[in-house]
């Protein structure tokens, strides 16, 4: 395990700094250790990004709203970017078969929340996941 557990720990490492913002910016808490990744939550939201390093490694953010203190099944990340209207589903990749691309795909994804995060906060937010939950 010795490179992955290296590999999940530089991870953790730098998703707390790109995912910062949801703390310091947006009233989260967290972020807390899972075991694949990182949680953040705030009242009504929960933000999760997971390393998962099987035969297809890669980096993955799910959005879930709590309802009645319940929490919902979870969005994908580039669903919400793509039919928020910010971007392409290119902008928030999955693939990561390096540390390099892993790390990167971290930045990634944390710069496609932190464009997509008003449009989650805001009255639309519910209705936007809704639609991606399909």
């Amino acid at each position: 395990m010795g490179h992955r557990g290296n590999l999940a720990a530089e991870f953790r490492s730098e998703g707390r700094a790109e995912f910062a913002f949801l703390v310091e910016e947006a009233g989260f808490s967290g972020p807390y250790e899972t075991a694949n990744g990182l949680l953040f939550r705030r009242a009504r939201l929960i933000v999760e990004v997971w390393y998962l390093d099987g035969h297809e490694p890669g980096v993955s953010t799910l959005v879930a709203q709590v309802v009645d203190g319940r929490r919902s099944r979870g969005v994908s990340l580039d669903d919400l970017y793509v039919a928020g209207g910010c971007g392409p589903a290119q902008d928030v990749p999955f693939s990561a078969q390096s540390r390099r691309a892993t790390l990167k795909r971290v930045r990634q994804h944390a710069a496609a929340l932190y464009r997509l995060l008003p449009q989650l906060l805001d009255d639309e937010g519910e209705r936007l996941i809704a639609r991606c939950r399909g």
